[in-house]
């Protein structure tokens, strides 16, 4: 297996991490990995194609909005509201990863061979990854019910869309690439605003709490 498979492989590995670790700090940090992964493997792809030069201002944009930016807001959430770990969801420590990486896996497997006949870039395991990561995203959004947890469901959902998006479509025009970031960054910005007064109000980051507001 070459460079690109291992980090492909890695950053699924790591993006169950965030979706799992119960310790915010370290699920944090395990984002931060996965975002140094999704760097590196636009790097990869920038020097191994010719035509995909663009990759190496995509890998530089991340680095910045995705390595730094984002885990700096992320790490003064968990300080401003000083919650060290998740609150068990309803299935579990154990089981609910297995469940989202099994459906993950799957829809991957099923939909990668559509998705490969539209990439600019014919890597079958990064394009497998890059659904991967976005599918765990998004179940980290149904499956867990920490609000910090589900910030990082979503920097996870954007880090598969960002590698989906530079294999099929890298030669998008630079401005639309610093316009999905940016606009990523504003959204972690509002979400940890909204963590953070949803904690003063119910004194938890669980928003199974917010049933309370039903008439």
């Amino acid at each position: 297996m070459d460079l690109l498979g291992i980090l492909s492989i890695g950053m699924i590995g790591v993006a169950l991490a965030v979706f799992g670790l119960r310790n915010y700090k370290l699920a944090v940090s395990a984002y931060v990995v996965q975002a140094l992964i999704l760097v590196c493997i636009f790097l990869v792809l920038a020097s191994t194609h010719e035509d995909a030069g663009a990759l190496y201002s995509w890998a530089f944009i991340a680095l910045i909005t995705k390595v730094i930016f984002v885990p700096y807001i992320l790490f003064r959430l968990l300080k401003k509201i000083d919650i060290k770990s998740e609150d068990e969801p309803i299935t579990g420590f154990f089981v609910s990863p297995i469940i989202a990486l099994g459906f993950s896996l799957a829809t991957a497997m099923s939909l990668y061979p559509i998705y490969l006949k539209f990439s600019l870039i014919q890597e079958h395991i990064p394009l497998i990854a890059a659904i991967t990561v976005f599918m765990l995203g998004i179940f980290g959004f149904i499956l867990r019910k920490s609000a910090i947890k589900q910030i990082l469901a979503f920097c996870t959902f954007e880090n598969g869309i960002h590698l989906t998006l530079a294999l099929t479509a890298y030669n998008s025009p630079g401005i639309v690439e610093i316009g999905i970031l940016t606009d990523a960054i504003f959204a972690v910005i509002i979400m940890s605003i909204l963590a953070t007064r949803f904690y003063k109000y119910f004194g938890s980051v669980d928003v199974s709490k917010a049933s309370n507001l039903k008439g």
